[in-house]
């Protein structure tokens, strides 16, 4: 908008309408189908299919847009309702997340079933993780013994055993897509100190109980907690559908995941059980 107020048109710098108004181009987008569309019907009549095809396509382009600009189809000349002028537009729209034709992310239905999926596959691994804490028994509160590498009090480097209180379990860092359990835990000098970060260390579950395994056998058996439960209704969460599957970042971080393109025989299951087979063409069906 100018400093007077009037509007001026970015394609043909006349004022008093903008792009989206302007006549001079939609007469071009008009004759633009004429042409292509003329192209096409010759380069058919030749036989000449690619180049037809080709054509055709930019004929229907010209076509969408002037139908979206003037809600009149060019190829009748009758207007159309609003409804109709949606679903021609919607033929060039391609969804970012399954890359088909014909919708956008916010309807598809592909993202739909693959969150279905990922709840039910998320509660069977919480479930999984859950019994082997328990069988485990530690728990927050339990003093473990594993060997440590650096200097010890003595001032010397080199391996050496280290007792450890365990601080926390990350219960929402389980899901299925990241199927490892972290756990916070201090040194047992530092116990005193464990609300500061700096002191607090991390490891996952499984090499919890890898390191473990490495202590003498003549350090202090772990002291285990008395009972290990996670938050309420820990094993029915999960993710929100925006977390589990973005729509943020770069393109190939946005689009469908592989192994929801490509399930694995444990997923494809999963789909099964929960009749979602028509959104999972590489699901074997035999």
């Amino acid at each position: 908008m100018s400093w007077s107020g009037t509007v001026t048109c970015s394609h043909c710098y006349n004022r008093g309408h903008n792009k989206r108004k302007c006549p001079t181009l939609t007469e071009s987008i008009l004759d633009n189908y004429s042409e292509w569309a003329r192209s096409a019907e010759k380069f058919r009549a030749e036989g000449n299919e690619v180049q037809a095809d080709y054509h055709e396509g930019r004929a229907e382009r010209s076509r969408t847009e002037y139908i979206k600009r003037t809600k009149i189809d060019p190829a009748t000349g009758e207007k159309v309702k609003n409804k109709t002028a949606k679903a021609e537009r919607m033929k060039n729209v391609t969804c970012g997340y399954c890359q088909q034709p014909g919708h956008t992310r916010r309807v598809c239905e592909a993202v739909k079933a693959d969150y279905q999926v990922y709840l039910v596959e998320t509660r069977q691994l919480r479930e999984n993780v859950l019994a082997k804490v328990r069988e485990s028994g530690i728990g927050a509160g339990s003093m473990v013994v594993f060997p440590a590498y650096g200097y010890n009090a003595d001032n010397e480097w080199g391996s050496w055993t280290k007792l450890n209180y365990i601080t926390t379990y990350r219960w929402d860092s389980v899901d299925a897509h990241n199927r490892s359990l972290g756990v916070r835990y201090v040194s047992h000098k530092n116990i005193h100190r464990m609300r500061d970060p700096y002191y607090v260390e991390s490891i996952y579950f499984d090499s919890l109980l890898e390191r473990m395994k490495e202590a003498p056998e003549d350090a202090p058996a772990p002291s285990l907690a008395g009972s290990i439960n996670p938050p309420d209704g820990w094993l029915d969460g999960g993710r929100s559908l925006k977390e589990a599957f973005p729509t943020t970042g770069n393109r190939s971080n946005k689009e469908r995941p592989y192994e929801y393109r490509w399930p694995s025989d444990s997923k494809q299951e999963v789909i099964r059980s929960l009749g979602l087979e028509e959104h999972y063409p590489n699901v074997d069906r035999s």
